[in-house]
């Protein structure tokens, strides 16, 4: 039976894949929070990511199969956390990670959960495929395309043979759908807005399309020798922000609440404005800018290619429903 490591499991997405994958590998977790979704695993290990030394002694000690990264910095908003943070954990955490994990198992398959921010907002062809150029805007956008440049690296050097990096679009699931707030909702729910015609479209990714896609790689021993693979993962198509909303008002988690039109005109005198009074968070303010006024789609072929279809959407994510 396989050995893997999943980092994060206490985490959104690291939770529900050990608990997905533990009943068909020998699951080993890592976690750095008091409390674990997946507690009833026979190994567990608490350490943090940035202590090197340990995590070298922990995968020593596992000699993991298949190392699943999950943990790390999430995106914060308005620059709550410092380059050197997100580049620590995100970066260099992996780095080592992915060394230690090479050293213990020279054929170990590692499985990198990275992001689409690694594109940026700026400059994108629709829809954005792998071979895109990446200018991130973000310093967490930042410090995921190091941790990707590093691995690469790894590979390139030999010192780790398989490697799978998925760029996330923004992962929703019913109860946590703050990547779908920020584009349709005022602050504190309290009514839905439109920016501009609404008709803006996003990619996105159900969470239990994630997990799927992870254990079908798994099952299927998805991996090309010697070569850093590279994928978008995202739903099967992207959704307006019309989408969006109706999928809210029809739901049972958010009743209806009255819609406000906001012009085009009114974000960029706001962005400019906030540029102007929060100099250092310029770049992030413009990112944001950007997420609201354009269309961000990523081209899943990649990923529809590996024979993996999605079930999961808006729709049926949101009203119960399933196709």
């Amino acid at each position: 039976m396989k050995k893997i490591l999943i980092t994060g499991v206490s985490g959104f997405i690291g939770s529900d894949l050990c608990n997905r994958l533990k009943s068909s590998y020998r699951v080993v977790g890592l976690y750095n929070r008091k409390k674990t979704g997946c507690s009833s695993l026979s190994e567990l290990f608490r350490a943090d990511l940035a202590d090197h030394d340990v995590i070298s002694e922990i995968c020593m000690k596992v000699k993991p199969d298949i190392v699943i990264h999950c943990a790390g910095i999430a995106h914060q908003k308005g620059g709550s956390i410092n380059r050197n943070g997100y580049f620590q954990i995100n970066s260099e955490a992996t780095e080592n990670l992915a060394r230690s994990a090479g050293r213990a198992n020279p054929l170990v398959q590692f499985i990198f959960l990275s992001s689409i921010s690694v594109y940026g907002e700026d400059n994108l062809k629709l829809p954005v495929s792998e071979s895109h150029a990446c200018n991130p805007t973000s310093d967490y956008g930042l410090s995921k395309l190091d941790a990707e440049k590093r691995l690469v690296n790894l590979n390139e050097k030999g010192l780790l043979k398989k490697i799978i990096i998925l760029r996330l679009a923004p992962v929703y699931y019913r109860g946590w759908s703050l990547n779908f707030d920020r584009r349709v909702m005022a602050p504190f729910r309290i009514a839905y807005l439109r920016i501009g015609s609404g008709n803006q479209e996003m990619s996105a990714l159900a969470k239990p399309n994630l997990i799927d896609f992870i254990q079908y790689l798994i099952d299927h021993e998805i991996s090309v020798d010697d070569r850093a693979i590279i994928l978008n993962v995202c739903d099967i198509k992207p959704y307006t922000f019309h989408e969006i909303m109706d999928a809210f008002r029809r739901s049972e988690l958010y009743p209806s609440r009255p819609v406000f039109a906001v012009p085009l005109q009114f974000i960029l005198f706001a962005t400019k404005l906030a540029g102007y009074c929060y100099p250092s968070k310029k770049e992030w303010i413009h990112a944001s800018y950007k997420k609201l006024v354009s269309s961000l789609i990523f081209d899943n072929t990649r990923m529809l290619k590996t024979g993996f279809m999605p079930i999961f959407s808006l729709e049926n994510i949101y009203l119960g429903s399933k196709d």
